[in-house]
């Protein structure tokens, strides 16, 4: 494993690192976000600091060594307090998030027990089996581990959450989502996950890995590289105004359900905010001064639509009249609207045209 290849395979993470960190500073990301993704950066190298010191033969700072696996639980946290803003306009600072970060600190001072002698040999090959008497060398692994994989899965599911409620917080959605940065965390999530069962099989001794502890430091390190490189680029969201758990009891009376859906509907015609590209529900709700958690809730109930249906109503009619009264071509109808394809506005048409005929 220190091998020159190793070597050079190390020095080009290093590259890639301070390409992605340039890479941040100079696009100028979203500033509410910036101080926790330039926190999750210098994390990065500091995780990897047991592999900097194998590459180095530094046996002279052997005591440092072990002391390193926290700083991947700080990057994965400050990532996710960095996309959070992204996928909620009103986001809350969580103190329970930071325990995972507490716990695998408290438990990784422990190597702290484990001789000098001990970790200078282990700089040069992994410790294996043993777990009762070397457990100080294992434990902030696993933990590591147990902990990116906790967080990971949480942000995978806020982002799921996001793109489940996007058509009811916005109108041209497509822009809007975030598959890859979604492929990326599923991808760590997964990553951790091996690493975990790498550190057991080590721990146990089910089978020798004489450099078990690099594997686990490349995986995670090269993974969270991965996403810290995916936030470097700058996205457009919309961020949710809604309360998801108001939203699931959906506890709204018929006569607020009937003001609500009137309220909306007057503004949408006297705004005309149909016409609005990349309309957003906190705007709407800003300027019709209506909440927008009661306006989902009155759509589901009533309509049974979301507000991107509801204002998608609009644009349809609008489109026909626009038709149906001019030599307007559907193509520039289409651009004015904001939709980019001319057979995807057609088939929209010849849908809303067939149910306003049936009724």
């Amino acid at each position: 494993m220190t091998s020159n290849y190793y070597d050079y395979f190390l020095y080009s993470l290093l590259g890639v690192y301070l390409f992605c960190f340039a890479r941040l500073l100079f696009q100028k990301v979203n500033l509410s976000s910036m101080r926790w993704l330039v926190g999750a950066f210098v994390c990065w190298p500091l995780f990897m600091l047991d592999e900097w010191l194998r590459v180095a033969h530094a046996t002279s700072l052997a005591s440092l060594y072990g002391l390193s696996d926290v700083f991947a639980v700080v990057a994965i946290t400050c990532c996710y307090r960095a996309i959070k803003p992204m996928l909620l306009a009103y986001p809350t600072a969580r103190k329970r998030l930071w325990w995972p970060t507490v716990v695998t600190a408290l438990f990784q001072c422990t190597i702290l027990l484990v001789p000098v002698d001990d970790k200078q040999q282990w700089l040069s090959s992994s410790p294996s089996g043993e777990p009762l008497l070397l457990w100080p060398a294992y434990l902030a692994s696993l933990l590591t581990g147990f902990s990116v994989l906790l967080i990971g899965i949480l942000i995978t599911e806020h982002i799921q959450m996001y793109h489940r409620h996007l058509p009811e917080q916005a109108v041209d959605i497509k822009n809007l989502k975030m598959p890859k940065l979604a492929g990326v965390m599923g991808s760590l999530v997964g990553v951790a996950f091996m690493s975990i069962l790498l550190v057991t099989a080590a721990t146990f001794g089910f089978f020798p890995v004489p450099f078990w502890e690099s594997f686990h430091h490349i995986m995670i390190g090269c993974a969270l590289l991965v996403v810290l490189f995916s936030l470097t680029f700058i996205r457009r969201t919309a961020p949710s105004p809604l309360d998801y758990e108001r939203l699931d009891e959906g506890k709204v009376t018929p006569y607020e359900i009937s003001s609500i859906i009137s309220k909306a509907e007057r503004y949408t015609i006297e705004s005309k905010a149909y016409k609005t590209r990349f309309l957003t529900l906190s705007e709407f709700c800003k300027g019709a001064d209506i909440d927008p958690t009661s306006l989902a809730m009155a759509l589901q109930l009533t309509e049974k639509k979301n507000f991107r249906r509801f204002i998608f109503h609009y644009r349809l009619e609008y489109a026909k009249n626009v038709l149906l009264r001019s030599d307007a071509k559907l193509e520039a109808v289409a651009k004015r609207m904001g939709i980019n394809s001319e057979k995807f506005l057609s088939e929209y048409l010849v849908k809303h045209l067939n149910s306003g005929s049936s009724r």
